[in-house]
């Protein structure tokens, strides 16, 4: 009798001791589970915060660098109103600046949560105002015209445009008409106001109101030599003429 009770109470020890180990088996797994659907649903959450939140989403920027052109031509280039702010992509949008103005010579593009966009540009470097048919444009160096405007700033170089040819910005205006223009200036600084049709080429009024037709943009310091020479004698000799015509230097003529 003795000998059974202790197998007895053997076999029931070890189903005491194996029945704990399941339990706790069972409670670690179900534990690893809870985590990661837990995380899942923390990360689903975030996201849903992120896409319904209009704190993420930008509706306005910081626009650094412009002078001539204007803020919101730049923001409206952009495409930026409206678009989340992890979904904006600093070289596209520095691209749809550089195309959509043609002022514009270089573009940088900042971002930093929740919305924040900061743009940088670099205007292009102008040099002439372009008038034609009652509208004044702004030009660079290599003949692009720019924007419209009031012509106001007295550091640049005036060319009226006598055939009144129709200009809008992104078109491009005669080279050798600017580099006429250019060259004069420096040649006679008081010269800032200038007239060009495909016809004549350059042509300056000094302040007797006598008309100089230049030309192209070729021999220009023999032609200013040239017109020194010859208003001075006419001036000398009590003349008036209405214009002095140097676009063949070998030849010239006056009236």
């Amino acid at each position: 009798m003795a000998a059974r009770r202790r197998r007895r109470v053997h076999r029931q020890y070890g189903i005491s001791v194996a029945m704990p180990r399941l339990r706790v088996g069972t409670t670690g797994i179900s534990g690893s589970r809870m985590l990661a659907l837990a995380m899942s649903l923390a990360m689903v959450a975030l996201l849903c915060w992120f896409w319904l939140d209009l704190r993420f989403y930008v509706f306005d920027a910081e626009i650094e660098g412009n002078a001539l052109i204007n803020a919101d031509e730049v923001y409206r280039a952009s495409l930026l109103e409206g678009r989340s702010i992890f979904y904006v992509n600093r070289a596209d949008v520095a691209e749809h600046i550089r195309q959509g103005i043609p002022g514009v010579a270089d573009v940088r593009v900042d971002c930093q949560l929740p919305a924040r966009v900061r743009i940088v540009i670099r205007e292009q470097d102008v040099r002439f105002v372009w008038c034609t048919a009652g509208t004044a444009f702004l030009v660079n160096g290599e003949g692009l015209v720019l924007k419209v405007t009031d012509g106001g700033d007295g550091n640049w170089i005036a060319i009226h445009d006598l055939d009144n040819q129709s200009l809008k910005p992104g078109d491009r205006v005669e080279q050798a008409a600017l580099n006429a223009a250019s060259r004069l200036r420096e040649l006679i600084p008081s010269a800032k106001v200038f007239e060009y049709s495909k016809g004549t080429g350059i042509v300056l009024t000094d302040a007797r109101g006598w008309r100089v037709y230049f030309g192209d943009d070729q021999q220009l310091s023999r032609k200013v030599a040239m017109m020194h020479a010859l208003l001075d004698k006419l001036a000398r000799e009590g003349r008036s003429i209405k214009l002095l015509d140097l676009r063949f230097v070998a030849n010239p003529y006056y009236e």
